[in-house]
């Protein structure tokens, strides 16, 4: 946990002050899907003076998925509806992070497309809580169910019925924080003084202090999650 602090705030500190010398000033909304989920995220991009730096700092927030999940329904239970066997807790995820990026190719009017390199660090926190689903009740004479916390050795898939609302449970969650790192490249286009699109492929580095709770059945849970990501973001404004 002490390496964890220093790395945080080691990295603050190096990337903080530059983003004050800054001759413009953007906002973005982006979507990034990757093998492990996927986040919705906002940020605020500098560009420095006389290079053809850009630094943004931001916030996203997602799902942590594992790539083994599976939906199923109970074909057996009637009203039955689907759920994620084996699943045993939902996982999401805030990353605030620190992104620098150099441009190769400028963009200068709508008709070109531009392309940067870019690398990031972020600090992630994801947040579990366990899953409950609805469960045949065998003691009653009738078709009746029960709320129970999701254990896939004591409830089998033929007697349940689905899950119960997402957020049961949460106030059961446990907190995770981990350390990460983004590497990709972009492609920019759009009315570049007003609205830029940019899409974005890339590898991410997520590592957390201990295994997050998503499986059941698997020898381990993910704690490194090395992933490829795909993302598109809206850029606008500017001055």
């Amino acid at each position: 946990m002490r390496v964890f602090i220093l790395a945080v705030v080691s990295c603050a500190t190096f990337l903080m002050p530059s983003l004050y010398a800054q001759e413009s000033v953007k906002g973005d909304i982006d979507f990034q899907i990757r093998n492990y989920g996927y986040d919705i995220g906002f940020g605020v991009q500098r560009k420095a003076k006389k290079i053809d730096w850009n630094e943004s700092v931001g916030l996203r927030i997602g799902s942590i998925n594992h790539p083994k999940e599976v939906f199923v329904i109970n074909q057996v239970l009637p009203a039955s509806e689907p759920f994620v066997m084996d699943k045993i807790s939902r996982v999401w995820s805030v990353k605030p992070y620190i992104q620098k990026s150099i441009q190769i190719s400028k963009h200068q009017s709508r008709f070109d497309i531009g392309f940067e390199l870019f690398g990031a660090l972020k600090i992630p926190m994801a947040y579990s809580w366990p899953i409950y689903v609805w469960v045949q009740d065998i003691r009653q004479p009738f078709d009746s169910y029960r709320e129970v916390k999701y254990n896939p050795t004591d409830h089998p898939p033929e007697q349940i019925g689905g899950e119960v609302s997402y957020f049961k449970g949460f106030n059961e969650g446990r907190l995770i924080p981990g350390i990460g790192a983004n590497l990709g490249f972009s492609l920019v286009w759009g009315a570049y003084r007003n609205w830029e699109n940019r899409l974005s492929l890339g590898f991410s580095q997520d590592l957390f202090v201990k295994e997050l709770p998503l499986m059941h059945s698997i020898d381990r849970n993910p704690q490194y999650l090395p992933a490829v990501f795909l993302n598109f973001a809206l850029v606008f404004g500017g001055n």
